[in-house]
């Protein structure tokens, strides 16, 4: 899955109407809620407030605001999926320059900003975590634990009769951290998933 990271900002006009494109990465329906309501806030006398957005297992919508039906949260819409993003939101707020636009010049108007604020965008790609255990005997210990150290996000060690790594791997290196651990404990296959997760990159909030 790809997202974009924080927020992007693009301003557009036409015939003296102002488009302002937000385009935010949104986890929840709650989030899409709290980012409406604080655009509202910190731009309290636009005219329209049309957005559109996609979330996990492809949970979509999108909205008008009092714009001619599929002018402008649709057009919006589009724009996403034509990215193939998912948790993400796109306001776009329009301030009416007393001209009117009509429905065609309305759906190039919310296209345009809507790209155009896409095409400034970082995107990130949801990554999977693997909490891991592998345990090994004090004969291979200097091996398992110079990979784990080096290699590996390390959470604890338990020393006891055996030895037991907890650490963290992604989905870029498991399959070759798995594959030295099990060459370096001796051809011994004492590596376990604990858990498995799915997120995006923390610096891209």
């Amino acid at each position: 899955m790809i997202s974009v990271m924080g927020l992007t900002r693009a301003e557009y006009i036409e015939k003296k109407s102002r488009f302002i494109g937000l385009l935010h990465h949104a986890e929840t329906a709650a989030d899409v809620k709290e980012l409406l309501e604080k655009t509202k806030h910190e731009y309290p006398d636009a005219n329209h407030y049309t957005y559109a957005y996609i979330l996990d297992d492809n949970q979509h919508k999108c909205s008008d605001d009092g714009e001619p039906s599929r002018t402008a949260g649709y057009p919006i819409l589009e724009v996403i999926k034509a990215h193939g993003l998912n948790h993400t939101l796109m306001i776009v707020i329009r301030y009416f320059g007393g001209t009117l636009l009509g429905s065609g010049g309305l759906i190039r108007a919310y296209s345009h900003t809507a790209s155009l604020a896409l095409s400034r965008a970082t995107f990130v790609k949801k990554i999977t975590t693997y909490y891991c255990k592998v345990t090994c005997d004090y004969n291979n210990l200097g091996n398992v634990d110079k990979i784990v150290r080096d290699q590996t996000k390390l959470d604890n060690v338990d020393y006891s009769d055996n030895i037991i790594f907890h650490f963290y791997l992604n989905e870029n290196n498991f399959i070759e951290i798995k594959e030295k651990l099990f060459n370096a404990n001796n051809y011994q296959d004492n590596f376990v998933i604990i858990e498995e997760t799915s997120d995006y990159p923390k610096t891209g909030y």
